[in-house]
């Protein structure tokens, strides 16, 4: 089978550019990041697997998936990363004043609040529910897209979802901020499925620093609107467990209620300058031809 060298698409520009910008300024400010080599080095490597995997075009379908998805995997270490890194600027946490603002705001704190009025347990696993539908929302309307509706719809979507990713985290950088986990998170029993399974992710995976703009209202705000888009009959699903999932990250204490707010915000900006700016929707595909996302069959 041959194998040729094809332009980058906008969405492996976007992942090369985050990435380039971490590493230039890991190197920047190396003397206040620990291990700074180790982070230096992670974001190299993606930066040359990123390169590596894009500059490859073959028709076979898992490497299909590979070239189309790749920026998914990234996502994990580099949302790690940002909590290697978030205390360059900021050396502390801002939550102090992110909890003033909320009570001013709504004269309670939202988060302590909603589970001392909602305690029942039933309702505790739904939230946990609700908010773990995060990590298959996302990737399931990519899979979704990627099959059913063609390399239009699939760059379209992936330049969003990537996108709002990369300026979540770099606010992060900026701005770290706890979030409502500041609170403590034992006011909930462990005894469902998806408070454990919800405690053990936070536990293993969740890092210090990245709560504002809530990233998973940002990302499910993003999936709302591709699914009015393009699948508009499931958003009679989706759009209950999406509204849930924002309600969950204030009820489980994942975040502030203005986090949840900021990260509507955020996509409600982010999503008509991604679409804007998208190559993808500006270009209609040749008869027979595909985007660089599905190369042609060789």
């Amino acid at each position: 089978m041959a194998v040729r060298r094809t332009p980058l698409n906008v969405v492996d520009g976007c992942t090369l550019a985050y990435n380039a910008w971490v590493l230039a300024f890991i190197l920047a400010f190396r003397s206040s990041i620990p291990a700074w080599q180790a982070q230096a080095s992670l974001s190299l490597a993606m930066i040359v697997a990123g390169l590596l995997i894009a500059i490859r075009d073959r028709a076979w379908l898992p490497w299909r998936l590979i070239r189309s998805f790749y920026p998914l995997v990234f996502l994990l270490f580099m949302y790690e990363q940002t909590g290697r890194i978030n205390h360059v600027i900021v050396p502390g946490f801002l939550d102090t004043g992110f909890q003033r603002l909320e009570g001013a705001l709504f004269g309670i704190q939202p988060a302590v609040a909603l589970a001392r009025w909602f305690p029942q347990p039933w309702l505790a696993e739904y939230m946990h529910f609700a908010y773990a539908t995060y990590y298959g929302l996302f990737t399931g309307m990519g899979i979704f897209l990627f099959f059913r509706r063609g390399p239009t719809a699939f760059a379209d979507y992936m330049l969003s979802l990537c996108g709002t990713f990369y300026v979540c985290y770099l606010t992060y950088v900026f701005l770290p901020v706890r979030g409502a986990a500041s609170y403590g998170l034992d006011s909930f029993q462990i005894t469902g499925p998806f408070t454990r399974l919800m405690a053990a992710i936070y536990g293993s995976f969740e890092i210090e620093g990245a709560a504002f703009p809530s990233s998973h209202v940002a990302i499910a705000t993003v999936v709302l609107y591709y699914t009015f888009r393009y699948a508009r009959r499931a958003a009679w699903g989706i759009g209950p467990i999406v509204i849930s999932l924002m309600v969950a990250t204030v009820y489980c204490r994942y975040h502030y209620a203005i986090d949840v707010l900021a990260g509507v915000a955020t996509a409600a900006v982010l999503i008509p300058l991604w679409r804007r700016l998208n190559p993808a929707l500006r270009q209609e595909p040749q008869p027979g031809a595909h985007a660089s996302l599905f190369p042609n069959p060789s």
